[in-house]
């Protein structure tokens, strides 16, 4: 299996948030729309910690060998 990068797991947890949200938009019950407006929140934390984690690595095309 090919190693996956930081970009893509950010695409993948971003696009299972939107659709947590739109799950929750579909009028769910109370407790079912509180767990899935959590989890997409939680979801895009992660993301984001993966984005800015990404950034802040140093281009390896520049590390000196």
């Amino acid at each position: 299996m090919p190693p996956v990068s930081d970009l893509e797991i950010h695409q993948r947890l971003s696009a299972i948030a939107e659709e947590f949200d739109r799950l929750a938009g579909q009028g769910v019950s109370l407790v079912g729309g509180t767990a899935l407006n959590t989890a997409s929140r939680t979801l895009r934390g992660m993301a984001q910690v993966i984005w800015e984690h990404s950034l802040a690595l140093p281009d390896e095309s520049s590390t000196p060998q």
